[in-house]
């Protein structure tokens, strides 16, 4: 879960962002959150479009902000002392990036507010680019897969959510070169068998 100090910074930048027609989705840890699985987080991750980079980095600095680390794919941004709370953005620049961005869908917690949060599957999509990419943060990112699998499967997910795309996953895991992973991911998730009562004296 999000502190309140996150969530209020989460504001400030989704007004900010929304001021300069910047269009963002949140991901990471508080699109779980939106999915209906609360997980701690110290930071904010968000998804842009590449073209929006150098107006993003502009009102970063201007709320307060330094970027400490970037690269073609993401920028991370952290304050003074940490006072702020960390942000990190993740850029698209391909069709199918600016696909999961389009496919975003408008959520309202009662707590936060209203924010627009990439669909499951496209979470899933972006997870497993995370896994490709670098191969020793597979445990919490595959971790993190299961989890909205599974709430998928017990039809726990917002309703409001587009069903998860089994295929698409599929597609982007072969191009990964993941399709093995995500069978038996799957396997473990649609296919096992609920366990019994259990007992205990």
């Amino acid at each position: 879960m999000a502190s309140t100090k996150l969530k209020n910074i989460l504001r400030v930048i989704d007004r900010n962002l929304s001021e300069n027609n910047i269009s963002y989705a949140l991901i990471g840890a508080m699109a779980l959150s939106m999915y209906g699985l609360p997980r701690y987080t110290s930071d904010i991750d968000i998804l842009v479009e590449e073209s929006c980079r150098s107006l993003m980095l502009s009102i970063m600095k201007r709320l307060g902000y330094e970027c400490f680390q970037q690269n073609d794919s993401f920028a991370q941004f952290d304050s003074e002392l940490g006072v702020l709370g960390k942000i990190d953005f993740m850029f698209v620049s391909t069709p199918d990036g600016k696909e999961i961005l389009g496919n975003k869908i408008v959520v309202e917690d009662p707590l936060t507010g209203q924010f627009p949060v990439v669909q499951p599957t496209d979470y899933i999509v972006l997870k497993l680019m995370a896994i490709a990419n670098n191969p020793d943060r597979s445990a919490s990112d595959e971790a993190d897969i299961i989890s909205v699998l599974e709430i998928y499967k017990k039809k726990q997910l917002p309703e409001q959510f587009d069903s998860i795309d089994k295929e698409k996953i599929l597609r982007f895991a072969e191009w990964f070169g993941l399709k093995k992973k995500v069978m038996n991911i799957f396997k473990d998730v649609f296919e096992k068998n609920e366990p019994g009562n259990v007992f205990f004296l």
